[in-house]
């Protein structure tokens, strides 16, 4: 599932943990002082139907950009994501 929120790519799939499980796998791609950006976030949670995963994933990555991209590596303070990583293009 793809989707596009404030200038940012967001890329949601999901990954199978279990028979009747699904994990949303977020990847979110912007642009930033003409330089590229890239951030992978995993949340850990797990659903029952594949699409409730994704369009939670969705809501998860919009929620992130409208709170300014926190930081949610698992050193920072706690929060609902298992990792984040970070990188330029």
């Amino acid at each position: 599932m793809n989707d596009t929120h404030k200038g940012h790519k967001i890329i949601v799939s999901t990954s199978r943990l279990a028979a009747t499980r699904w994990e949303p796998r977020l990847t979110v791609i912007w642009s930033e002082d003409g330089e590229g950006k890239l951030s992978k976030l995993t949340i850990k949670r797990a659903f029952r139907v594949r699409r409730e995963a994704e369009m939670e994933g969705l809501i998860f990555a919009k929620k992130w950009i409208d709170d300014g991209k926190p930081d949610l590596s698992p050193n920072s303070a706690p929060n609902e994501c298992l990792s984040s990583e970070a990188r330029s293009e």
